[in-house]
């Protein structure tokens, strides 16, 4: 979920990345609230590919906020 206790992208990112792409979005802020436990920079990786492969230029920013209940 996201910092917001909304849906996240953990384990969408593919599809959450082509949505983006289809709806023109040019950038994306990416924090890292509510893990699975997965590194941060493994996380940030696996959504900067997923962005890459729509083949549109989307802006990748990061945070590398923690959040525990």
């Amino acid at each position: 979920m996201t910092c917001q206790r909304r849906p996240g992208s953990l384990g969408y990112e593919t599809k959450d990345a082509n949505t983006y792409a289809s709806w023109g979005v040019d950038y994306l802020k990416l924090d890292s609230c509510y893990t699975n436990g997965t590194p941060a920079v493994v996380e940030y990786s696996i959504m900067r590919d997923a962005l890459n492969a729509t083949g549109r230029p989307i802006f990748f920013s990061l945070c590398g906020m923690y959040i525990y209940d």
